[in-house]
């Protein structure tokens, strides 16, 4: 799964391919057209979905989801769940 990398210190992005994603998930991203990004924060990854909503100042709706010392499967399984959520 392709996924915007957001690289220290400067932020600037590099796309690359995941392979720790479960299908099924990867599968619901791509189905909804939600955009994964991540950003190492001291030690552990957040995790961003684009869930192609904006919010009253017209900025994009992203949910994060925090590693925590989860592995990615785990951790963008989570983020699915909010995903999922916010889109009833």
């Amino acid at each position: 799964m392709i996924i915007t990398l957001y690289k220290q210190p400067d932020g600037r992005t590099q796309e690359i391919d995941i392979k720790n994603v479960l299908p099924d998930d990867e599968a619901y991203f791509t189905r909804n057209r939600i955009a994964i990004s991540m950003e190492d924060v001291g030690g552990m990854f957040a995790v961003y979905a684009d869930i192609g909503q904006t919010d009253d100042n017209g900025g994009p709706v992203e949910l994060i989801e925090l590693s925590q010392g989860r592995s990615c499967e785990e951790t963008l399984s989570a983020l699915r769940k909010l995903c999922e959520e916010e889109l009833r």
